[in-house]
């Protein structure tokens, strides 16, 4: 049943962004911007396929005559700006959050995420990006470990470059040789 509508979201989410930004090519800014604050913006990470959906992104793009730069523009804005909010509810609330509804759920992630933060320190925030189970609890973790504003924007920062830039770029070059 959960699998049945999972396939179902994913299928139908990336048929409607294919469409969109084949249809609507200046949209790609506001689509890679969604999709990858949705994948880095902690709780919503967990329901989105953002990877999928940014992969299939790039493949659209390079099928089609569509710029690269405005969607790799908006997956950069949009994940640093997933983690920045994620980061700031971690210092905001500390250790509080494993009491809201919402994130007790996700206890053993936010456990784990910790553990993570505190073995491998700001280089966790990098690293955590191309972790899928990681790219949106770090932040939080690192917030509730009161890990300063800047070593966590230089490290958010550089890894949405190069994460968004591998998402979208290899996917364009990739369908571009196919079809040629």
């Amino acid at each position: 049943m959960i699998f049945d509508f999972f396939h179902w979201f994913v299928s139908d989410a990336r048929a409607w962004i294919t469409m969109t930004a084949h249809t609507h090519p200046y949209w790609v800014f506001p689509i890679a911007f969604i999709i990858a604050f949705s994948e880095s913006f902690v709780g919503v990470s967990f329901i989105i396929p953002g990877t999928f959906l940014l992969l299939s992104l790039g493949g659209v793009i390079g099928a089609t005559h569509i710029g690269l730069f405005p969607a790799v523009a908006g997956a950069i804005v949009g994940s640093i700006l997933g983690d920045w909010i994620s980061w700031w509810i971690g210092f905001h609330y500390h250790h509080k959050i494993v009491h809201f509804a919402l994130f007790r759920r996700f206890e053993a992630q936010i456990e784990k995420g910790l553990h993570f933060f505190h073995r491998w320190g700001t280089w966790a925030i990098f690293i955590g990006r191309f972790m899928g189970p990681f790219r949106a609890t770090v932040p939080l973790v690192a917030g509730m470990s009161e890990l300063e504003f800047w070593p966590f924007m230089i490290a958010n920062t550089t890894s949405a470059v190069i994460w968004a830039v591998a998402l979208l770029a290899f996917p364009a070059m990739a369908a571009q040789y196919l079809l040629t």
